[in-house]
């Protein structure tokens, strides 16, 4: 891809699982966003003893194998240790008295003990009265940040991931990833979304009933009505599953970035827009 004159580098997205590693370089210049690299690499069987340290290897690896020196990195937390609300901000409240209340609300959200949150505010665009409340373990956090550091990477903030699927897939309602082992539905709402995961290995008749029962919650709830599922998968897992929920009247299509159908670091990509509509659960 071609490079825009006077293109300034962003830091690097890198989705980091223990099913695979994958890494985007991007550069922006104005309001043009170009992908110069991606890299992926597939994580072999490891224990729980040595996963980390065999991410960050893959890590190693793949940023050797880079043009970019561009260390600088966008993580994103796990989605399931992730809890997103939409935060009201009465007028005149100041930032300090924002974050306390915030804090305060946490407690009513999720039962993790106050050592082992992190609770952040993320301003949304165009609305003054509004901020997106995010909630992560902190543990969860800090092993992620240990592992891009060990790396060789330098992160300078932790995604919420449903808000870094958005930024991906802009013209889906929902996105379906059925590239891994375990299936993980993302319906985006109001602001970040609802994220449900699905047991390993659903047959597809089993994941597209869930599917379904997925978004009929979503639109009673009042948090989304979706009519446009986009699907990262292999050609076959997507074709299974298409021809289930096509006749529900979805608009049923497959992830396509960059001309390529089901990259693998479409939420790498997600995460390397991070610079361009910030909105972060952690700033290292």
């Amino acid at each position: 891809m071609r490079l825009l004159r006077g293109a300034l580098t962003l830091p690097l997205g890198v989705d980091i699982n223990s099913e695979r590693v994958c890494v985007v370089a991007a550069d922006a210049h104005g309001d043009g966003f170009v992908v110069s690299e991606t890299r992926s690499a597939e994580m072999p069987p490891a224990n729980d003893g040595s996963l980390d340290l065999k991410i960050a290897e893959a890590i190693r690896n793949i940023l050797a194998s880079l043009k970019t020196r561009e260390r600088r990195a966008i993580l994103a937390a796990p989605p399931s240790e992730v809890v997103t609300r939409t935060f009201r901000v009465p007028p005149g409240m100041r930032r300090s008295e924002a974050d306390r209340a915030a804090a305060l609300e946490a407690d009513t959200i999720v039962d993790w003990p106050t050592s082992e949150r992190l609770v952040a505010l993320d301003r949304i665009p165009g609305r003054s009265d509004e901020m997106l409340l995010s909630i992560a373990r902190c543990s969860v956090v800090e092993r992620v940040i240990a592992i891009a550091r060990a790396g060789g990477l330098k992160p300078v903030a932790v995604d919420v991931p449903a808000c870094a699927w958005r930024r991906a897939i802009p013209d889906a309602d929902a996105i379906l990833d059925y590239s891994r082992e375990r299936a993980e539905l993302v319906i985006f709402g109001d602001v970040a979304g609802v994220t449900h995961f699905f047991p390993p290995r659903l047959v597809e008749e089993r994941l597209a009933s869930q599917v379904r029962g997925a978004f009929v919650d979503a639109r009673r709830e009042g948090r989304a009505d979706v009519q446009r599922l986009a699907i990262l998968s292999s050609k076959f897992r997507y074709e299974s599953i298409e021809e289930l929920l096509r006749d529900d009247g979805y608009v049923v299509a497959p992830v396509t970035l960059g001309g390529l159908d089901a990259p693998d670091w479409t939420f790498a990509y997600g995460l390397a827009s991070w610079s361009i509509a910030p909105r972060g659960l952690a700033r290292t």
